[in-house]
């Protein structure tokens, strides 16, 4: 039964403490130690390696990750570092698209951010050994994210993945979806003097570039064994490239047709056409970029006595991402603003499909060629320092850490090479775009250079934290322990864009005085390869980034700061809890409540009255806003036999605004008369959640479950379109508001099982079901994240020498989120090979995206495409050792 109200939450507590009697009451099952898997870092058994030294058989791995399922309270995944070793994938949400329930979001062919149970990216937090982990963006365009940027954490650095599907009242809240957390080894429980070194080349079939990988562990302690220190290194290169369609700047124009048939851009509410679905512009783009991780980890434990122990967690990794990306343009946006008239046309589902553009009127040029190269780099730190005390009586756990993601864009540099010609767009083909000029694109002596720009963006996100937490064991029957604590945290995010000004033809590009035939290079081969027909644009001139480079440095620009996104927002919570855990011979449980405290500040730039043809003047301003959220969790487990275990869970949760959503600022255009705003009062995402879960551990390394979850949100976040008056003008201003709520609610499968003869299974299904009705236009809309079908199937084979993993990763269609855009259906096929030469030493041999799958979205309609990539295949060859130097 899948529950749609959250009225229902007396009836489904009163039915789970009666289940709990009837449980305790009818079944004697062999007692466990529940441990609390947030505050408690220490391995399952000794044999809990960070690296492939003492457990090296996949079989065991999938047996210790079940064993974490099945004695955890709360519905929950796990993923051994073994398990991730095994798959050839390079990220940790690459590793986690593995899971039930988790959908991954690509990047330039990487995996970059995960969603739970049908939520976005930003819904759920991330979590280092149980404590926060802050990120940046290097794309020039992102503004900052809650979700976290999983490139900056390779694979290897992990010992466990754990994934909380239901919160207990000792974990932090912020999560709408569920929580990961990341979770490194104790060095005490490792070998001392072990190791291993692997190397591997990666090469990509579409940039046909070959670049190096290397990884390191190493595990020490002293002879008393109460002193250890591990340490993971990594450096991971990666030259790509992308191959693209795209557009943007999707939106409704309303049209005046002339008494010849042609079309021109009308503010006239009673036009011809109204509010056509238009875009703004185009391309055929070739993105190249050069990534570079190095992350560095240490882990160090001191056993100070029989009762105290001090741990101390470090994280440094640092991406350098330098990109380059040229696109021959077509922009209607900027032909029309420049009274370019459409000569002809198409209008499908109220979406001009079709436009041929004439010359510009009333500016020199009506579209362009766009060269970019960029700078960019980004890192993330974090120090964590636990001390634990373990006594007759009481645990007590102290903690203290310090987080900072950092970076962006540093050089965002910008040639425009423009002609005013006749030109054509088509988006009618499904999954094309062409397009036709009649100054052809190959002609670089006709293409000036119009626009010079140097541009950068950064941002920083903080995160301090100081956390107690107690537990007493009771001596009670029934009563298992009591925990209580408080938490202290400071979160700040603060954001810059930098632009170039004077860049035009009446400035820097006038200096220049240069055309693309100046800059002439090869042009890429096989471009948009299995993409579009012969009709779309796949060969132009092409630009020398380097020649560019040597003239841009010898302008001289001139930035000034894009107050319209500007921002700081800072955060301070103060959250205390406590929780009774109950067991008995065939039940546990834990109840628990979370008290949480949240004051906010948001800061921003605001546009001041001034005059149209005058420069903008902006006032600096602070908002301020506190909210309390009371926050009550049950997870109760029942061992209905040895092997069948029944799992619910009823739960308040939240998730806090995006980050830009808060900014009190205004952004418009006074001649357009529209514009954007943010609005620091929303109130966070807030749902009441229920869950049931079945699980059979059927036989050893096996496991056939089912979970059934349903969220119901109070409120989504819309966008609402109202006049407001600005500088005396009346303009039409988007808002982020609270909308309606509505419900998230699925269901999923999973089964596994070692068959026979080294052959195995490891397959999942989730289906979900988003339904809300929006508050401004009363009609259904979509829940952004949510696919409506996910699944993956893994079939492994195994003997002493040879391991094969076949993995394949499937989500239907989403909302990315992001105005009306829809990512779709995409599913992609990776694989491992591992050859055991000795003992010590392994040949692997990696592939991720066999099939060259292709990333295809759209905005509102497929008539109206944004973006077809192909990213091409990776494959990796190397090796891997394992050392002892004792």
């Amino acid at each position: 039964m899948i529950f749609s109200s959250r009225n229902n939450q007396f009836l489904i507590t009163s039915a789970l403490i009666g289940t709990l009697i009837f449980a305790q009451n009818t079944y004697s099952a062999p007692q466990k130690n529940h441990e609390d898997p947030k505050t408690d870092n220490t391995p399952d058994s000794p044999k809990d390696p960070l690296f492939h030294i003492q457990i090296r058989g996949f079989h065991d791995s999938v047996v210790k990750s079940l064993n974490n399922k099945r004695y955890s309270q709360q519905i929950s995944d796990s993923i051994s570092a073994q398990e991730i070793g095994k798959f050839p994938d390079k990220n940790v949400a690459e590793a986690l698209q593995r899971i039930t329930g988790i959908s991954l979001s690509r990047v330039q062919g990487e995996g970059e951010r995960i969603g739970v149970r049908g939520t976005t990216p930003e819904q759920n937090r991330t979590y280092l050994n149980g404590q926060y982990l802050a990120s940046a963006d290097w794309w020039i365009s992102s503004l900052p994210s809650r979700g976290f940027n999983f490139t900056l954490l390779p694979a290897d650095i992990v010992s466990s993945l754990e994934i909380y599907k239901t919160p207990q009242a000792n974990q932090d809240e912020g999560s709408l979806g569920g929580a990961i957390n990341i979770k490194t080894i104790d060095p005490l429980y490792a070998e001392s003097g072990t190791g291993s070194i692997t190397t591997q080349v990666q090469f990509n079939d579409l940039s046909k570039q070959y670049n190096p990988q290397f990884s390191a562990v190493y595990s020490w302690k002293n002879q008393p064994e109460d002193f250890a220190f591990l340490i993971t290194l990594n450096h991971l290169q990666r030259s790509l490239r992308r191959d693209g369609l795209e557009s943007w700047g999707w939106h409704e124009r309303n049209f005046e047709q002339a008494s010849n048939g042609q079309l021109a851009a009308s503010t006239n509410p009673n036009a011809t056409f109204e509010n056509i679905w238009t875009p703004g512009g185009g391309g055929s783009a070739v993105f190249l970029q050069d990534r570079a991780l190095t992350s560095l980890t240490s882990s160090i434990t001191y056993q100070l006595d029989h009762n105290w122990a001090l741990r101390a967690h470090l994280l440094h990794s640092e991406l350098s991402a330098d990109n380059s990306n040229q696109n021959f343009l077509w922009q209607p946006g900027k032909a029309l603003d420049a009274q370019s008239p459409i000569t002809d046309y198409e209008i499908r589902d109220n979406t001009l499909v079709y436009g041929e553009l004439g010359h510009a009127t009333s500016k020199p040029f009506n579209t362009s060629m766009e060269a970019i190269w960029r700078k960019a780099q980004i890192q993330t730190q974090s120090f964590h320092l636990d001390l634990k005390y373990t006594g007759p009586w009481w645990d007590a756990q102290y903690q203290v850490g310090y987080t900072l993601g950092q970076g962006g864009t540093s050089e965002d540099n910008t040639a425009q090479f423009s002609a005013n010609t006749v030109y054509s767009f088509d988006t009618r083909t499904p999954k094309n775009i062409q397009t036709h000029y009649a100054t052809s694109p190959l002609q670089a002596d006709k293409w000036f250079i119009s626009e010079a720009r140097s541009d950068s963006q950064d941002g920083n996100d903080t995160a301090y934290f100081i956390q107690k937490d107690f537990s007493r064991t009771l001596t009670t029957p029934g009563l298992e322990k009591l925990s209580f604590g408080g938490k202290y945290k400071r979160h700040k995010r603060d954001f810059i864009r930098m632009r170039s000004n004077q860049g035009s033809l009446d400035g820097l590009a006038t200096q220049l005085g240069t055309s693309l035939a100046d800059y002439q290079a090869p042009f890429v081969d096989n471009f948009l390869q299995g993409i579009g027909n012969e009709q779309t644009l796949k060969r132009y001139s092409f630009a020398n980034i380097s020649a560019l480079e040597k003239d841009f440095s010898a302008l001289q620009f001139i930035q000034d700061e894009e107050k319209n996104s500007r921002f700081y927002i800072e955060e301070e919570t103060l959250a205390g809890y406590s929780m009774l855990t109950l067991s008995g011979s065939s039940y546990s449980a834990n109840l628990g409540l979370r008290l949480v405290k949240t004051w906010q500040q948001a800061k921003a730039y605001e546009r001041i009255a001034t005059l149209p043809d005058t420069t903008a003047d902006y006032n600096w301003q602070t908002n301020t806003k506190s909210y309390t959220d009371l926050l009550p969790s049950v997870n109760l487990q029942v061992d209905l036999t040895e092997s069948l275990i029944s799992r619910f869970a009823v739960a308040r949760v939240m998730s806090r605004a995006q980050f830009h959503h808060l900014m009190p600022s205004t952004n418009y255009n006074v001649t357009q008369a529209q514009g954007q705003g943010g609005n620091p009062d929303l109130d966070p995402y807030r749902a009441t959640q229920y869950d049931v879960s079945l699980e059979w551990y059927f036989a050893d390394a096996a496991l056939a479950s089912v979970a059934i979850f349903n969220k119901d949100v109070e409120s989504f976040i819309e966008f609402k379109r109202q006049l407001e008056l600005h500088e005396g003008v009346q303009m039409s201003i988007d808002r982020p508001i609270n909308g309606n709520g509505g419900t998230i609610q699925g269901i999923e499968l999973s089964y596994q099982q070692a068959i026979a003869y080294g052959f195995g299974i490891i397959t999942n299904y989730t289906y979900v079901d988003g339904s809300r009705t929006s508050q401004l236009s009363g009609l259904k809309d979509w829940i952004p994240g949510t696919s409506k079908h996910s699944a993956n199937l893994t079939a492994y084979y195994e003997n002493n020498q040879l391991s094969i993993r076949l993995a394949y990763n499937y989500r239907t269609e989403f909302a990315t989120g992001v105005g009306e855009t829809k990512m779709d259906d995409y599913g992609q096929l990776d694989g491992n090979i591992t050859y055991s030469l000795t003992d010590n030493l392994d040949l692997v041999f990696e592939f991720l995206n066999l099939g060259d799958e292709t990333i295809y979205t759209y905005d509102r309609n497929e008539y109206a495409p944004t973006a077809v990539y192909r990213n091409g295949r990776r494959f990796y060859l190397g090796a891997q050792y394992r050392f002892s130097t004792h």
